[in-house]
């Protein structure tokens, strides 16, 4: 890697880190397109390829998610309750299909990239048709409500990579009728829960290829760690731009970025 690879790497981790803190997804919906080019070029090979985006992602993902949780405490909009009814499910479905998808190689990179478009579909067109009223004072859900909404954003983890929050902020919005602040603060707590419980089993594991001196486990150091360093200014300007802006624009800048990913992994698909 080239000094010129770093500086886009901490410029895409500052991308990252920002959405991160301002929409509560974990800043996956970033790294993952980014990790998929530098492994690639560091010369990670097909068979090891979407088992190093997931795990170098979700490493990433613990640090931008801890920073955005700590700051969204900061901001007084913190809810230790929840985080923990949601994240205890889904940290046991998202490593037992990470041990899975690490056991055996029926998880290719087609079949991520189908996994995660078909699921950004879902997602963008949910976010941009839904005519849900603009929730602010919300009785609270109870607490089976987040322990279903864990386990299968668990399982979206593991399979993602993104960290959960893409499944999260929608099922906490319009099926919960929660306010997107709440809800972006409840998928920030919890992302970094279910990225530490993978990020630990990634750097035990011994994969079948080392591209780099500095990898530990599945995770490439010089890869991560310029997008990590970002997330300790630019998380915190997510959280505090999330604080001062509406709840139907988050939603609209939401829909906006998964509809670019959206639109780069069907490229991908069809077109190379």
């Amino acid at each position: 890697m080239e000094i010129i690879d770093y500086v886009i790497l901490a410029v895409f981790g500052a991308l990252g880190a920002f959405i991160s803190g301002f929409l509560g997804v974990g800043g996956g919906i970033i790294y993952i397109p980014v990790l998929d080019y530098f492994l690639k070029k560091a010369g990670m090979n097909d068979t090891m390829l979407v088992k190093g985006i997931l795990a170098n992602s979700l490493f990433t993902i613990i640090f931008s998610g801890s920073v955005s949780s700590y700051n969204q405490y900061k901001h007084g909009n913190f809810f230790p309750k929840q985080i923990l009814q949601t994240a205890l499910p889904g940290m046991i479905t998202a490593f037992i299909i990470t041990y899975l998808i690490k056991t055996s190689t029926w998880y290719s990179k087609t079949t991520f990239n189908y996994v995660f478009a078909s699921m950004l579909l879902i997602i963008v067109v949910r976010m941009f048709t839904s005519k849900s009223k603009i929730h602010t004072n919300e009785k609270e859900s109870p607490a089976w409500h987040y322990q279903i909404t864990g386990f299968f954003a668990g399982i979206i983890t593991a399979f993602s990579g993104l960290g959960g929050g893409v499944v999260m902020t929608p099922v906490f919005t319009d099926l919960m009728k929660q306010s997107i602040k709440k809800a972006s603060s409840i998928s920030n707590g919890v992302i970094p829960l279910f990225a530490i419980v993978l990020g630990i089993y990634n750097l035990t594991d011994l994969p079948p290829q080392y591209i780099s001196n500095w990898q530990v486990g599945y995770i490439v150091l010089p890869v991560v760690f310029p997008l990590i360093l970002s997330t300790f200014i630019f998380a915190p300007l997510g959280v505090s731009a999330s604080q001062k802006t509406s709840q139907q624009a988050i939603r609209m800048i939401f829909a906006s970025f998964a509809s670019l990913v959206f639109i780069k992994l069907i490229y991908e698909i069809f077109f190379k």
